[in-house]
């Protein structure tokens, strides 16, 4: 018997996007997100761009033309979400929020918290359950209102679970002053 299973909705920010689809930056990071992507696509999770994230991927792009093809690729791969008036009311919310958690005297800091506060609003607003991110500040807002999460780790176990267990046994085996015995 088949179970309805419902996909899970999640949103990425602006890097995540850049490191999984462009690959470019930290190789770490592009590892990670393109890590992130192949489970997503794996699970057949349902992934929303928030408008502005869009915005900010496909402004590097030369030409119009350029951006418009950027566009349709990427709205056959993921939900392109608007910014609409019920997303300005969250942002708002995160914003004033945000002004209190947030070192507003820096250069960019309140455009940074604007930009944040509209993707994450954008993506709550579209029904996001996870909202990955590697920005900490951003990590924080969204994690106000749904369920934050950065890029994943790749575990070289077989069972990631057991990562943790496996580093404690080693670091109690030896200080590193002496030799291992067979």
């Amino acid at each position: 018997m088949k179970q309805n299973q419902q996909s899970i909705i999640v949103a990425v920010d602006s890097m995540t996007l850049v490191w999984g689809m462009r690959r470019k930056g930290d190789p770490d990071k592009v590892k990670h997100a393109k890590y992130l992507f192949q489970g997503l696509n794996k699970q057949k999770a349902q992934i929303i761009v928030p408008s502005i994230v869009v915005a900010e991927f496909v402004t590097p792009l030369a030409t119009t033309k350029q951006r418009e093809e950027m566009i349709i690729r990427l709205q056959k791969r993921f939900l392109l979400a608007p910014f609409d008036a019920n997303d300005a009311a969250i942002a708002a919310e995160l914003w004033n929020d945000g002004k209190k958690s947030r070192e507003m005297k820096q250069s960019g800091a309140r455009v940074r918290l604007k930009a944040d506060a509209m993707i994450v609003a954008t993506a709550y607003g579209h029904g996001a359950q996870v909202f990955y991110t590697d920005d900490d500040d951003c990590f924080n807002m969204a994690q106000k209102i749904m369920r934050a999460r950065k890029l994943p780790t790749i575990s070289t176990y077989l069972w990631p679970d057991m990562e943790q267990a496996g580093e404690d046994a080693a670091a109690s085996k030896t200080d590193g002053n002496e030799q291992l015995q067979d």
